[in-house]
C-alpha cells in the first residue's frame, strides 16, 4: 500500500454487512461487558453497537482502526468516547489523535522563527518528560502552559529582532523585566528557559545569569465575612453536589483537585471516617449528612452508574473518569467565594484555635512548611491589628 486515505464515515449505514464479521461480534460482546461494568443504559449500548457496525462495514480483516476515524462517529449521534473505550488496549486501535498541548503550543508559537521554535521545543520537552539527570516537572502540562504564558510577551516583543535565542542579551531582558507587573514570575520562567538551553549547549551564555527577578509577593489569607458564610450555607442547600463541595472545602479544607478525584471508597459513613489520599480524618455530622443526601440524589439520577468517584455528572456517570475542572468551576459559580477561599477560611480557623502552630497545621491539613507559615503569619498580623495601642 502506497498511502492510506482518511476514512469518511458519513453516509455509511450501520445495516451494511461487516467486512470482518468476527471482529464485529467480538467488539459487540466487549461493549456489552463494559456496559454492564459502567452501568450504561440500553440506549447507550445500542448506539455504541451501531457505531461498531459502521466501523466494521468499512474496515477489512487485519486493518487497524484509527482513533481519528472513531471520533467521526459523533456526527452520527454515536458516543465516540464510549466506542473508544471499547477499543482501549486492543492492538487493532491506532491512536493518532494529536496531543492537546502540542496543538496549543503550535497555535501560540506559530509566529516564531524556525530556530527559536526549535529551541523552545527542547525546553518544553524537558519540562514535560525530563532527562536522565532531571525529573519531569510535576503537573507538567500546567507548568508548560504557565511558563509559556510568562515567556510569550518577551518572545512577541523581540520576534522581529531574534532569529535564535542566542541573540538575547542581558540588556534586552532587564529592560523588558523593568516594565513587567509580575516581574518575579516572568523572570523565573525566563531563567528556566535560558538555563535549560545553556545546559543543552544551545546557547553560548546564559543572559539571565545574575539578574534578580525579585521575590514573589506572599498573599496573606483572610477570613470570610459573616454574610459570606451565610450566603455559602444558603446556596449549598439548593444543590446536593454543591453541598458536598462546600463541606469538603469549608470543613476538611480539601482543594478542588482532591474533591474532584475523591472516590466513593474514601467515604466510610458507618465508621464516620474520611480518607482522601490517605488523610484518614473523622467525619463530622454536616459532611456525613451532605454525602448521604448526595448518595440518594446520585442513585435517583444514575441508578446504574459504577463510576468510582464520589461526584459524577451526566457525562461521567457511564465512565470511570472524574468530573472536569470546568464542571467544578460552574458548580461553585453561584457562591460568593471560591473553593480556595473556603479552604483558607477553614485553615485560618484551625490556626486561631490552636495558637497558630505551623506544625499542627502541616499535620492536620498536609501542608508544606511555606504554606503553614502563611497562615500563622496571617493570624499574627490579625492579632497585632486587634491589640490596643498603649503608647
Amino acid at each position: 500500500m502506497l498511502f492510506e486515505t482518511p476514512r469518511e464515515l458519513r453516509g455509511v449505514s450501520s445495516k451494511a454487512p461487516p467486512l470482518d464479521p468476527q471482529l464485529s461480534a467480538t467488539l459487540s460482546a466487549r461493549a456489552a461487558r463494559i456496559a454492564e461494568l459502567r452501568g450504561w443504559p440500553p440506549r447507550t449500548l445500542g448506539s455504541v453497537r451501531r457505531g461498531i457496525r459502521i466501523l466494521c462495514a468499512v474496515h477489512r480483516p487485519g486493518e487497524r482502526i484509527r482513533a481519528s476515524t472513531i471520533t467521526q462517529l459523533t456526527h452520527t449521534a454515536v458516543p465516540a468516547n464510549h466506542v473508544l473505550e471499547v477499543f482501549e488496549e486492543l492492538e487493532i486501535l491506532l491512536d493518532d489523535r494529536p496531543d492537546a498541548l502540542d496543538v496549543w503550543c503550535e497555535e501560540q508559537l506559530s509566529f516564531l522563527s524556525s530556530d527559536v521554535r526549535t529551541e523552545l521545543d527542547v525546553w518544553i520537552d524537558i519540562l514535560r518528560h525530563g532527562t536522565s539527570r532531571r525529573r519531569p516537572r510535576a503537573r507538567a502540562r500546567a507548568t508548560v502552559i504557565t511558563k509559556l504564558r510568562n515567556v510569550l510577551p518577551f518572545l512577541t516583543e523581540y520576534a522581529g529582532k531574534y532569529t535564535t535565542l542566542r541573540q538575547a542579551t542581558r540588556d534586552d531582558i532587564t529592560n523588558w523585566l523593568d516594565n513587567r507587573t509580575y516581574r518575579a514570575y516572568d523572570a523565573s520562567a525566563l531563567r528556566s528557559l535560558f538555563s535549560t538551553l545553556k545546559a543543552e549547549r544551545l546557547i553560548f551564555s546564559n543572559p539571565m545569569r545574575g539578574i534578580e527577578g525579585g521575590k514573589v509577593a506572599i498573599k496573606i489569607p483572610s477570613s470570610l465575612a459573616a454574610d459570606e458564610v451565610e450566603s455559602v450555607a444558603l446556596a449549598a442547600l439548593q444543590d446536593p453536589a454543591l453541598r458536598v463541595a462546600v463541606a469538603l472545602s469549608g470543613i476538611h479544607a480539601l482543594p478542588a483537585r482532591q474533591i474532584r478525584s475523591m472516590l466513593v471508597e474514601h467515604v466510610d459513613l458507618p465508621g464516620r471516617r474520611l480518607d482522601p489520599e490517605g488523610l484518614n480524618r473523622p467525619l463530622d455530622d454536616y459532611t456525613a449528612e451532605a454525602i448521604t443526601e448526595y448518595f440518594v440524589y446520585r442513585h435517583r439520577q444514575w441508578p446504574n452508574s459504577t463510576n468510582p468517584h464520589l461526584l459524577i455528572t451526566r457525562n461521567t456517570a457511564t465512565t470511570a473518569t472524574a468530573v472536569s475542572t470546568f464542571w467544578m468551576d460552574k458548580l461553585v459559580k453561584r457562591l460568593p467565594v471560591g473553593i480556595d477561599q473556603l479552604r483558607q477560611d477553614r485553615i485560618l480557623e484551625e490556626a486561631l484555635a490552636n495558637g497558630a502552630d505551623p506544625l499542627h497545621l502541616a499535620h492536620v491539613f498536609s501542608l508544606g512548611a511555606k504554606a503553614s507559615l502563611r497562615y500563622t503569619s496571617a493570624v499574627a498580623e490579625s492579632e497585632a491589628e486587634q491589640e490596643p495601642n498603649t503608647r
